[in-house]
Formats: structure tokens, C-alpha cells, sequence
């Protein structure tokens, strides 16, 4: 892990350089895309207690939604991989599958049929190991959905992705995928993080092995992209 770890940050030095990150806002989320990496490398949203609760009444099922589509807010020529290139890639690894992993997950969205619809674009997802997806991201996703925001009340999402030289076929591929939350206990700013290894060596399921300290998180994402306002 550790000399993997090495390996990465010397490849990100060039893909550094060519950040060049737009703002845009949808109804319920935010992101910071790049249009040269053709990714989303900052989501943020609110997971309020209201949302949670909605969710639970009448929570939207992703067969209703079907399929991702293209970002209506985003050029064609900046819109990332499509369902086409993961089937490619899928079919050439059969041992190292890939996902559209969502950078805002599916599941602090469904509540609203406008929520659910615009986290199912494409600029919302980054080709992700789909074990690190299924196991071990997906159980940190839940974590801040049903034991945080119903524990503490609205919760402050940060999630994004590092990219630095990795690709699936010619698709920009995050290394790292991290999360940083923000509530408030007893009166007190909380904050949590994770930085997960978006590689087929994460065998872990365990949120628990990717915890991660604020100021280490800031450090390595400026090392990814040096030009880029940390939001938290």
C-alpha cells in the first residue's frame, strides 16, 4: 500500500497542471468539474434531515429513473465515459470490473424524482472498482445517511475524487476516491473524513480502514491539484 501510495503522488504532477474546474450548480448538489479530466472532482450538498426523512416515504426506486444520461448543464465535449466504454472495459477484465461510481450518491437523492434524476448523470460518476464501490465506499455512503443525519440532524457533504495518470482505456480514472462530512454535536463542529484506494488490491470492507485526518486529506488533494479551492 505504501509503496503504491509513492507511486501515485509522483504521477500526479502533470495532471496537476492541467486543472482547468468550472462551478455547476444543479437543484441539489454542487460541483467543481473538470473539463480536460472530464470529471467531477468536488461534490457538494446538505443531507437534511427533511431529505432523510422524505426518503423514507416515499423514497424514488432507481428502476424509475433507468438508465444515466448526459449532463444537460455540461458541453458534449467535456461529458465523461459512457455506458458503452464500461462494457468495453468490463468485458476486456472480467477480473477487474469497473462501475459508474456516483461522486453524490444515488441514495442521498432519492427523495425527489428532480434529486434522483440529476444524480444519475454521467458527469455525476467516475469509473470506480466496483468491489471498493459495493463494499467498502457504499457502507461509508450509509454511515452518514442513516447514522449521522438521523443522530445529529443536517450534515454537510464534501466527496470527491483524485486523478492522476490511471485510466480505464482512454478514461481519466481516479486514484483515490474521499469524503469529508460536517455536523454539529453538543454544540460543537464535527468533522470526518475518508480517503479510499480506488484499486482491485482494496479487498477491505471496512469504512473503518480509510479514515483519514482533515489536514493529510487538504495536503494530498492539493498535491493532486494545486490550483484548487478546498471547500472545507
Amino acid at each position: 500500500m505504501k509503496k503504491l501510495f509513492t507511486l501515485i503522488l509522483i504521477s500526479v504532477c502533470l495532471m496537476a497542471s492541467a486543472q482547468h474546474t468550472i462551478e455547476v450548480k444543479h437543484t441539489y448538489y454542487t460541483m467543481q468539474y473538470d473539463t480536460i479530466q472530464c470529471a467531477e472532482l468536488i461534490g457538494f450538498y446538505v443531507q437534511t434531515l427533511d431529505h432523510y426523512n422524505q426518503s423514507l416515504k416515499t423514497k424514488i426506486d432507481r428502476s424509475t429513473v433507468a438508465a444515466f444520461k448526459p449532463d444537460p448543464l455540461i458541453s458534449k465535449k467535456f461529458q465523461p465515459a459512457n455506458d458503452n466504454e464500461y462494457l468495453t472495459w468490463n468485458k476486456a477484465h472480467p477480473s477487474d470490473k469497473r462501475d459508474k461510481g456516483h461522486v453524490n450518491p444515488y441514495s442521498a437523492f432519492d427523495f425527489d424524482i428532480i434529486a434522483a434524476k440529476e444524480s444519475m448523470y454521467y458527469t455525476n460518476t467516475c469509473p470506480q472498482v466496483s468491489f471498493f464501490n459495493e463494499h467498502q465506499w457504499e457502507q461509508v455512503e450509509m454511515y452518514v445517511l442513516k447514522t449521522i443525519c438521523p443522530q445529529y440532524g443536517d450534515t454537510k457533504v464534501w466527496t470527491g475524487v483524485l486523478i492522476g495518470n490511471k485510466k480505464m482505456n482512454d478514461i481519466p480514472e481516479p486514484d483515490w476516491y474521499w469524503k469529508v462530512i460536517e455536523y454539529t454535536k453538543g454544540g460543537v463542529k464535527v468533522q470526518e473524513a475518508w480517503l479510499g484506494l480506488n484499486d482491485v488490491s482494496n479487498k477491505s470492507t471496512d469504512p473503518k480502514d480509510i479514515v483519514t485526518d482533515i489536514t493529510r486529506l487538504k495536503n494530498l488533494i492539493l498535491k493532486y491539484y494545486r490550483n484548487i479551492k478546498i471547500p472545507f
